[in-house]
């Protein structure tokens, strides 16, 4: 393991918070987008485009705020996963993106035309990529659970993370600047501005710079991966000129440079027909003693020989007019966004002799988006939100990637395989309309029905083709003048020009009712249906078309919001049954992964958030999550594991051709079945001018597997603690401050999946928050 730098963990300058995050659970209907304060101890969401207490908001919802996420000393939107215990974060190509409940992104979208978890930030949708690489901006972050396409522009099927950064204030002139350093040489400087213009005009600049060095140590290579550095900022102008129209404009920039390949892989364990003398990972080709090399779950040194690297530039600017039409509101946004990735190289065989290798001269993915709605006053026997969305999605601009294969390494150079017969290139672009109605109407005082429908219509186009990779070894075959020994790259035939088209078009929408018998009970119930669209996939290696089908979910949620002991205790419960019809996932066909409609899978379970306050300085928080994930029909290739265990001939059908495994009733990858957050915050004065804060938080999570029929695939439960301490004065002025992540080095991996091309081979997928991690902290604020 990397040993920590003490001396420098003493150094510079952190972060400053007060809180642990503390929890909600539900959203609202439609109104404004900027939140009002609250009473002390309450959350304001806009998740239904209308601000409320989150305890009035008759779905399931979690909320933090920005103080409260800055108590887990975490950097990055990702580890929100720590904080919500409904949320998790995959990061293998078979699990990546936001999961919510156990279900999300399953693998193969490549070129899809949404994500089942949406995200969205200042309102505007986002396709791809990650628009937030500092958290020091944000408000507030809302996680919506279930389907939710008749509150946002954009499908929705698995839920909404949404994400609100601070407006420019129109009243007085403002800033902050704020350093942290910790281990691994971790920075993160960030400073903003805010700027009246005149009285009904302001301008907010903020800007950021965060780093840390690499945490894997490569030991054929003699480098660090996993060191990153990310700089960019955001641009922001709130005009209102009249009492009746506001216009926000934003911009924002930022820039990604990874050391190492994405995949940071370690070996965790390796067959004794691949270590014995002769094996591929075995002498004469590899000395896994005097690399200094332990192969476990815990082995932190990589032998790969595969140089990686890569760069993300990501950009985009949005338009947001609010218009008064009486006491309704009229609202526009329009939204331009663009992802440019650098070239770059990476290597998938975890061996120290390039028996796998990919080169990508860079991708380029751009969205456009035009919401127009208008939202009804609050108050009214009926509240609406009623719109109109389109937009256009473009991903694959750019040459392709080029990989090549050596099948006879380590014992012969010849042959080198280009897999994808040269650079294998696929772009897809996907047209979006949809008009959506959402609202609640009070049939009492006390209750209230609830509704919405959505008709969306989406179009695909996606072409694949493949050209010709000039920089790969020409082939030389054998001559006397060689010695009769063939070189170079075996002849290959490049791939015409093939077009997938698909389109669909579906209603969904959701049903429920509330009961408020007072201010401090909410007891709900909703049905929702909700869609995820179709899209035209094309494999890497031999570019096989896929027209993949909608994808549907069916969702049940009860659940009540209760608040006692003059508001001191919250307590919100609800409970859950999703059933997915048409699953799109990843299905391997014995050769390549295809992404299809893959039958279906379920997700059960319930939710408690409980929040004590038992005074305005001290607060305790507890959360849990129970979400039975799993399968209901999923159709795949028999796995290696059930092959060379000689499982295959009970538990595998091969009547096809092709042996197939039935995974139903197996957990969805990354789901884990129990997930608990627990916070403490405690802040108090010392005298007439300083104040101390400390905050405590620690994440539970039960194991989960990461493929299906395949037990060495798995990570075992693990909790993270993080700590937070601070002293500054009672007006905010200034704070100095200590922070820790998991502070007991509890190690774990981001996966464990099988070794390509070896039989019998894992590796782990290594994850910085697995790295205990001290820092200091100054911030002020003027």
């Amino acid at each position: 393991m990397i040993r920590l730098n003490r001396s420098a963990l003493l150094g510079g300058l952190c972060l400053a918070a007060l809180s642990t995050p503390a929890f909600a659970q539900e959203a609202t209907p439609p109104q404004a987008d900027s939140a009002a304060p609250a009473n002390a101890g309450e959350i304001i969401v806009t998740a239904t485009r209308r601000a409320e207490r989150l305890q009035d908001v008759p779905i399931a919802v979690s909320a933090v705020t920005s103080a409260q996420l800055a108590a887990t000393g975490f950097k990055d939107l990702t580890n929100i996963q720590y904080s919500f215990p409904s949320v998790q974060f995959g990061q293998t190509p078979n699990d990546a993106g936001f999961r919510i409940r156990g279900v999300g992104t399953l693998g193969g979208f490549t070129s899809s035309s949404e994500l089942p978890v949406g995200l969205v930030v200042d309102n505007v949708v986002i396709g791809f990529g990650n628009p937030v690489q500092s958290l020091g901006d944000l408000e507030r972050i809302e996680v919506l659970k279930g389907p939710q396409g008749t509150q946002f522009g954009k499908n929705a099927s698995s839920g909404v993370i949404n994400i609100t950064t601070k407006r420019p204030d129109l009243d007085k002139f403002s800033g902050s600047l704020f350093g942290s350093y910790g281990s691994l040489n971790e920075r993160d400087i960030h400073g903003s501005v805010n700027l009246p213009l005149g009285g009904n005009a302001a301008l907010a600049v903020y800007a950021f710079d965060r780093a840390n060095d690499g945490y894997v140590d490569n030991v054929v290579r003699n480098e660090k991966w996993g060191g990153q550095e990310s700089y960019g900022g955001r641009v922001k102008l709130r005009w209102e000129p009249s009492d009746a129209l506001s216009i926000y404009v934003i911009g924002d920039y930022s820039k990604t440079k990874t050391e190492g390949p994405g995949q940071l892989w370690t070996l965790n364990h390796l067959d004794a027909n691949l270590t014995a003398p002769g094996g591929v990972v075995g002498l004469p080709f590899v000395n896994l003693a005097a690399l200094g090399v332990k192969i476990d779950e815990h082995n932190n040194k990589s032998i790969d020989d595969g140089a990686g690297f890569s760069s993300v530039e990501y950009y985009g600017a949005s338009l947001q007019a609010d218009l008064k039409l009486g006491d309704y509101t009229l609202t526009s946004v329009s939204a331009f966004r663009e992802q440019k990735e650098g070239a770059f190289a990476f290597s998938i065989d975890g061996l120290p002799y390039e028996k796998f290798y990919a080169r990508d001269p860079g991708q380029t993915r751009r969205s456009y988006s035009q919401e127009l709605r208008v939202t009804s006053p609050s108050g009214q026997a009926l509240e609406f939100i009623a719109g109109a969305f389109i937009s256009r999605q473009e991903t694959g601009v750019g040459l392709g990637q080029s990989a090549t294969l050596s099948p006879a390494l380590p014992y012969s150079a010849f042959p080198t395989i280009s897999i994808t017969a040269g650079y294998n290139h696929t772009d897809t672009k996907t047209d979006s309309v949809a008009g959506y109605v959402d609202g609640k109407f009070h049939v009492s005082d006390t209750f209230a029905l609830l509704g919405g429908l959505r008709l969306t219509h989406d179009s695909v186009t996606s072409h694949n083709y493949s050209t010709v990779d000039p920089d790969l070894a020409p082939f030389i075959p054998p001559m006397p003048s060689n010695g009769f020994t063939p070189s170079g790259t075996l002849p290959y035939e490049t791939r015409d020009l093939v077009t997938g088209k698909t389109k669909a078009t579906k209603l969904s929408g959701r049903v429920g009712a509330e009961f408020k018998p007072s201010r401090d009970l909410l007891f709900y119930a909703t049905y929702a249906r909700g869609y995820l669209g179709p899209t035209v996939t094309f494999s890497g290696l031999t570019g096989t078309r896929s027209n993949v089908k909608p994808q549907q979910v069916d969702d049940v949620t009860v659940g009540a919001k209760m608040q006692f002991l003059d508001r001191a205790l919250t307590v919100n419960v609800n409970g859950f049954w999703d059933k997915y019809k048409q699953l799109q996932t990843s299905v391997f066909n014995g050769q390549e992964f295809l992404t299809e409609n893959a039958g279906g899978a379920e997700a059960k379970g319930f939710e408690v958030e409980l929040v004590m306050r038992p005074s305005r300085s001290l607060s305790f928080n507890v959360a849990y999550t129970y979400s039975d994930a799993k399968f209901t029909d999923y159709l795949t290739a028999c796995t290696d594991y059930q092959i060379r265990s000689g499982l295959a001939s009970s538990v595998c059908d091969a009547s096809s051709g092709t042996s197939l495994y039935q995974a139903k009733g197996e957990a969805l990858p990354g789901a884990p079945k129990h997930a608990v957050t627990f916070g403490m915050s405690y802040e108090r004065p010392i005298n007439d001018t300083l104040k101390v804060d400390f905050a405590v938080n620690t994440s539970l999570r039960s194991d989960v597997s990461y493929a299906v029929g395949d037990p060495n695939q798995r990570q075992d439960g693990y909790a993270i603690v993080n700590g937070n301490i601070g002293l500054g004065t009672i007006n905010d002025r200034w704070r100095v401050g200590a922070f820790v992540r998991n502070l007991f080095k509890q190690d774990f991996n981001a996966a464990v999946i099988s070794l390509p091309f070896t039989n019998g081979g894992y590796v782990n997928w290594r994850t910085r928050e697995a790295e205990r991690t001290f820092g200091a902290s100054l911030e002020t604020k003027f």
